[in-house]
Formats: structure tokens, C-alpha cells, sequence
């Protein structure tokens, strides 16, 4: 089932920071929780201290769900979720690595079961384009009320997707203006975080002469002189 949220009428996430600054990333999973077995399992991944800490204090104060692990980079969310299996992981599209869409990637590699919630703070509408294409369950805008943010895991874990209204209604006033097919903006989209071809054939299942057939069609649709140049115009038009 699919979920589109009510607009927000509330403020942002403020829940508290729970341990100090300096504390190691490990230490503010310590020790939470551990006796629910039963609750959903939720990973976090957001290169914010301030924030994810708040956001894990949030989530944990809900009796089914728990937080299993919380990661500052791409390479530790793909070790996480290796290790700790969530049945939701919550993304920031921008963490530091390879980005979010080849973040869900690695963790869907390395936990297939884990369903990926990716929470944005920039209003892009290609986010959720290429989240769709790629099989992400959920995106959210990081002033969701918490309220609601609580819902879409649980929605997740049931096996739903969520998607943010203001997402859907952009996508759909933008969607006659993008002549990038959703598979082709994905393809660009990894590019332009720094993938390698062979890489975003891996982390698509497509091979090296298929993701260089999408590039060049990006590249012939933007009319630009190369994939940097296409990767330029699709930023500057919001596409990406």
C-alpha cells in the first residue's frame, strides 16, 4: 500500500540530544531497548549528530520501536545494516559517501529485508523520481511532524511506501517539463554522486554498456557536451 502523508502542521523534530557531543557513535546505542524484541528495528543514517540523536531519542521513546544503530557515513549504514538486519533503515539523501540512492543500494545488498525511508531536507523532486524507479519505499522532507515521521516506519515495516504530498504535487506539476525517463535520471543521478559506470551497473543490475545507453540518452535529451555538462543542466533545472 501505498501512503501519502497530510501536509505538516506542526514544527520540525526537537526532541533532545540524549548523550554528549563527544560521545562515540556506539555509545548512544548502548544499552537502549535491547529487552523489546518485538519492536521494529530501526537504523538511522544522517552525518548531523545534533540531529540524529535527536531523531533516535524520538523513535525510541515508542514502545515498538527500537533503534539498532546509528551511522555518520554511508560505508558504516551498509556495515550497520549488515550486522544489526533493521526492518527500517532512515537515510539523509546527502550522508557523506556515494549518496543516498547508492546507499539504499548497499543496504538492500546486505539486508534485502530492510525496507529504506529517505529523509530530505531539500524539496527536490527528482528525489523522489529516482527513489520510486529504484524501488525506495519512502521519502520524507526533514520538517515532517514527528508524529507522522512515526507512522511512515511503521508503515514500512509493514511492508507500505510513503511518500511526501509536497513531493507527489511538485513530481506532478514538474512531470511534462522533464524529458529524463525515471531510469534515466536514476543512472545520472548515481553518476553525479561520483559512481563509477561499473558501479552503478552493480548497484542497478544493469551491465556497463546498458548504464553507458542511459547516460548518453541523458546526455543527448539535456543537449549537453558530456555527462558533466548534462549532470550541470539537470541540477540547475531541479531535476536533480
Amino acid at each position: 500500500m501505498t501512503t501519502v502523508l497530510e501536509p505538516p502542521a506542526i514544527a520540525p523534530v526537537t526532541a533532545p540530544v540524549t548523550a554528549p557531543v563527544d560521545a562515540p557513535v556506539g555509545a548512544l546505542t548502548a544499552g537502549r531497548t535491547t529487552a523489546r524484541t518485538a519492536a521494529v528495528r530501526v537504523l538511522l543514517a544522517d552525518g548531523h549528530h545534533l540531529f540524529r540523536s535527536g531523531l533516535g531519542a524520538l523513535l525510541d521513546r515508542e514502545d515498538d520501536l527500537a533503534v539498532v544503530a546509528e551511522s555518520p557515513t554511508a560505508e558504516e549504514a551498509a556495515a550497520e545494516a549488515a550486522r544489526t538486519r533493521p526492518a527500517v533503515a532512515v537515510l539523509d539523501p546527502d550522508l557523506p559517501g556515494p549518496g543516498g540512492p547508492a546507499t539504499a543500494a548497499l543496504i538492500r545488498d546486505r539486508a534485502p529485508a530492510t525496507a529504506v525511508l529517505l529523509l530530505t531536507a531539500q524539496p527536490r523532486p527528482a528525489d523522489l523520481q529516482r527513489a520510486v524507479a529504484d524501488g525506495i519505499a519512502g521519502v520524507l522532507l526533514k520538517d515532517v511532524p514527528p508524529a507522522a515521521l512515526i507512522s511512515a516506519v511503521r508503515e514500512l515495516a509493514r511492508g507500505g511506501r510513503v511518500y511526501d504530498p509536497r513531493l507527489v504535487v511538485d513530481v506532478v506539476r514538474s512531470g511534462h517539463g522533464v524529458p529524463l525517463t525515471p531510469r534515466e535520471l536514476t543512472v545520472l543521478g548515481h553518476v553525479a554522486d561520483g559512481a563509477t559506470i561499473n558501479e552503478v551497473a552493480a548497484a542497478l543490475s544493469l551491465s556497463p554498456g546498458t548504464v553507458r545507453n542511459y547516460v548518453s540518452a541523458a546526455i543527448a535529451k539535456t543537449r549537453g557536451r558530456n555527462r558533466c555538462d548534462a549532470i550541470r543542466i539537470a541540477r540547475e533545472r531541479g531535476w536533480l
